[in-house]
């Protein structure tokens, strides 16, 4: 027996919505032997973008029953019954915590006519319900009402059956743990084709677009624990996930970093961090026209020489608040004071003078070198490390405190100087979030 069901809820998380409407209808695998389906109290009003999609109003709810009134029935309708639905993990968390809400825990043998018509059905674009219906010539009365759904779904089903002689059925009912998590829309060749390998990895919606971008020491893994977690928007996410894609990277540090460009480039609906760029700081120096060497922090700029990158101003300011005062720089020519005349340093007895010409340049210049000495390693530094495989080098190329880009070359290859590791890197924007994963290096 099959119970097929379409439900109509508050909003798109089980956890935190409530059942609107159900419908139910059983199912010998031949026709339909009973049906059932009742508006539900939610207990809470639904948004007006809920009304406009459904037609059910917080009016036409008022006097519609509480789900524990209608629980029983629900129970007995779907007890040993294969629980069916369009995108089933949808219907079958909203019902199995509205259990859980009284005390009852609510499982079923589950079958997805999603995963069913894509077997059944191959070689169409979308599998959403409307589009799957009327691509097959089913009329669905009632669009986002239970029922209508409901009915439409097993016409979907009976299609299903009919085309394949219960072939597909028969193995999505016999499937393996693994097969109950992959999102409806997902072949499950496509995971099981990922490697367990450091990379970047992509989900795609069915029209090909980048949706989320993420960065994994083993990708097959990491992927899996997207499937099994928990979270406000992981219904519709998993609803929208349709296909799957990687870069292998070689080292966690460069997937670290292609995961924030890729993130800034594709923009995907589901990634909340890294999407817009972060400012970060840089100390330069300049000579001024009294042959002083005067030290600057300021945002990062690729057209400035950084001496040093910080990922905020109050890190860059107390870097060279700290050196000022260790070394006896002055204040003025240091970006910590704008003043005319003596500096507060050289009040302090900090600064020996060289803002009112007290000092000779020579000596005050050679302090500042030696500030800048105990804090900057190198201005640009060339990044061997592993390969993507075991013949293989990455090249990281920092040039004048700027990320420059990452490429790979054969064992024997290495690149040795700045102009050689140019070459054989792909060219990479640096910016605050590349910043705070690149700082310690430089």
């Amino acid at each position: 027996m099959y119970a097929i069901v379409d439900i109509e809820t508050t909003g798109t998380y089980a956890a935190a919505h409530s059942i609107t409407e159900i419908a139910i209808l059983l199912h010998d695998g031949e026709k339909v032997v009973d049906k059932y389906s009742t508006l539900i109290n939610p207990g809470t009003t639904i948004v007006p973008f809920i009304t406009r999609l459904t037609g059910i109003t917080n009016e036409m709810l008022k006097t519609a029953p509480p789900f524990h009134e209608v629980a029983k029935k629900i129970w007995e309708m779907t007890d040993n019954a294969v629980f069916v639905a369009h995108n089933v993990n949808f219907d079958y968390a909203f019902i199995r915590e509205e259990f859980k809400q009284l005390g009852a825990d609510f499982k079923r043998k589950k079958l997805c006519t999603v995963r069913l018509s894509r077997a059944s059905f191959p070689g169409h674009a979308s599998y959403s319900l409307g589009t799957i219906c009327n691509q097959l010539g089913i009329k669905i009365n009632d669009r986002h009402r239970a029922m209508g759904d409901a009915e439409a779904t097993v016409k979907l089903f009976e299609k299903c059956i009919k085309v394949d002689d219960e072939k597909h059925l028969n193995a999505l009912l016999k499937r393996n743990p693994l097969q109950t998590v992959l999102p409806p829309s997902l072949p499950a060749e496509k995971y099981n084709k990922l490697p367990e390998s450091i990379g970047v990895y992509y989900f795609h919606d069915s029209n090909g677009k980048i949706i989320y971008v993420g960065k994994a020491i083993n990708i097959k893994k990491r992927i899996y624990s997207h499937f099994t977690g928990k979270g406000k928007n992981r219904l519709s996410f998993m609803e929208a996930i349709a296909d799957i894609s990687f870069q292998l990277c070689g080292t966690e540090l460069i997937a670290l970093l292609l995961e924030s460009d890729e993130i800034k480039k594709h923009f995907p609906m589901y990634n909340r961090v890294q999407k817009f760029d972060k400012t970060f700081f840089v100390l330069s120096e300049y000579i001024n026209q009294k042959g002083i060497r005067q030290l600057n922090f300021s945002k990062g700029h690729k057209s400035i020489k950084a001496l040093k990158t910080f990922n905020n101003y109050d890190e860059a300011c107390e870097t060279v608040r700290f050196l000022s005062e260790e070394y006896e720089l002055c204040a003025r020519y240091s970006g910590l004071q704008s003043t005319q005349g003596a500096c507060y340093n050289f009040h302090l007895k900090k600064c020996k003078g060289i803002c009112i010409v007290q000092e000779d340049v020579h000596i005050y210049n050679d302090r500042v070198e030696a500030a800048l000495n105990s804090i900057v390693e190198s201005e640009s530094k060339i990044i061997i490390d592993e390969g993507r495989t075991l013949g293989e080098k990455s090249v990281i190329l920092i040039e004048e405190g700027f990320y420059k880009g990452f490429g790979y070359v054969n064992i024997g290859d290495e690149p040795e100087t700045i102009e050689a590791a140019k070459a054989v890197i792909t060219p990479f924007r640096h910016s605050g979030d590349v910043n705070r994963i690149l700082s310690g290096l430089v």
